[in-house]
């Protein structure tokens, strides 16, 4: 049976992602093209960095968005996240979470870090910025619904701005979540 799909906000809307980050115009169509062909609904999730830093923002890794105020902010996001979350999981609906790999917020298993940026943005072609672990939005997400009691809904990050994309496995993985194996 169908459910809901939380899904990061720049998945929905490219336009938003910092200039020259879009991999595509509008929206990520096949994510959403394979929600819709299963009937899947779709929650928009904002944007942590778009709302804290505006359209007109640098790329950044991990450690220049993790401080307190980011994270306050994070955890404001989270709350009403987790509050649509909880009652989609009351009501007995499936729920899944779409967020966007290689992202300091919304990464599902790997985002991006490299502890030495900062100061005037430039950086060698190919510096490695990507590492295991989730964004800081997704961890405050978890975090609260871990305070409400709800289990976090099964997880997978779209890996289209990585350079191992495979499409055809990412929708293999996105058919598994939704079939709840993934």
């Amino acid at each position: 049976m169908p459910g809901v799909a939380f899904v990061a906000h720049c998945l929905l809307n490219q336009n938003s992602k910092t200039d020259g980050g879009a991999r595509c115009p509008g929206v990520y169509s096949p994510l959403v093209d394979e929600l819709r062909d299963r009937g899947w609904r779709i929650e928009q999730m904002p944007c942590p960095e778009l709302a804290f830093t505006g359209l007109n923002r640098f790329w950044a890794v991990r450690e220049q968005y993790d401080t307190t105020a980011f994270r306050r902010h994070c955890r404001k996001i989270a709350a009403a996240v987790a509050g649509a979350i909880e009652v989609h999981v009351a009501r007995g609906d499936d729920v899944i979470l779409v967020g966007i790999d290689g992202s300091p917020s919304m990464g599902v298993h790997v985002t991006s870090s490299d502890p030495a940026r900062g100061g005037r943005p430039e950086w060698p072609d190919g510096a490695p910025e990507l590492s295991p672990g989730s964004g800081i939005f997704l961890e405050e997400l978890t975090a609260e619904l871990a305070v409400r009691g709800v289990t976090a809904p099964r997880a997978m990050g779209v890996s289209h701005q990585l350079p191992t994309h495979d499409p055809s496995e990412e929708r293999a993985q996105l058919v598994a979540l939704m079939e709840g194996s993934g």
